[in-house]
């Protein structure tokens, strides 16, 4: 901690301070640097540019939690949960190593453009260094968009729609939201005649305010 602390560069300082002015003036506003921003919008969209593998950081080490099915990283099929991601090449460069690196500079490096190539140096668990390949593409996040379906009880069905965010994507309106997932939910529940419905925000953070506007009238 100590060590990250005093590597912190001057664009760190200068968005705490951004970040400080912004909440004393509005309660409810905050300063996002670059990288923030770019995870926030990953957040509203549902997808992102990259290679579809969750990551975590274990004792100085970048390690592979689990990898999203579908993903270029599940379709190339060599990278695996509990690998040890050491170093991170672009294309033909030189290689980077990524130990006692926090885990949002690794992410940094190995998210990139759809159709370019990371290369991950990798230790697997039985102690083997692999050098793996991977042609970067969209990931589509699909825990993060709205999901629906029935439940009966005392031969009563009721309708249950999980939320887990009021997301859109801001950059291209023809993407999904959250507004028209749950019409399209609301609207297959009434047809199967259902008795009543649970809306379920447990965790939702918030998001798109033209969405929660919708969904209150919908």
């Amino acid at each position: 901690r100590f060590k990250r602390l005093a590597e912190k560069k001057e664009s760190d300082y200068f968005s705490d301070y951004l970040d400080a002015i912004t909440r004393a003036f509005g309660p409810h506003t905050g300063y996002l640097p670059r990288a923030e921003k770019e995870d926030f919008d990953i957040n509203m969209s549902g997808k992102l540019e990259g290679i579809g593998a969750v990551l975590r950081e274990d004792d100085g080490f970048i390690k592979v939690v689990r990898i999203i099915p579908g993903s270029a990283s599940w379709r190339q099929g060599e990278l695996s949960a509990e690998d040890v991601i050491l170093k991170v090449a672009q294309g033909n460069k030189e290689p980077v190593s990524i130990v006692e690196s926090p885990v949002r500079d690794a992410v940094k490096l190995i998210r990139g453009r759809k159709g370019s190539t990371v290369k991950l140096t990798v230790k697997k668990p039985d102690g083997m260094i692999k050098i793996i390949p991977i042609k970067r593409d969209i990931v589509i996040i699909k825990s993060a968009f709205a999901k629906s379906g029935i439940f009966k009880t005392n031969d009563r069905q009721f309708g249950y729609i999980l939320l887990p965010s009021f997301y859109r994507d801001f950059d291209d309106n023809k993407n999904r939201n959250a507004a028209q997932d749950v019409k399209r939910a609301l609207i297959k529940l009434n047809k199967l005649g259902t008795d009543g419905l649970i809306l379920d925000l447990r965790n939702n953070g918030g998001g798109s305010l033209k969405d929660a506007v919708e969904i209150g009238g919908f």
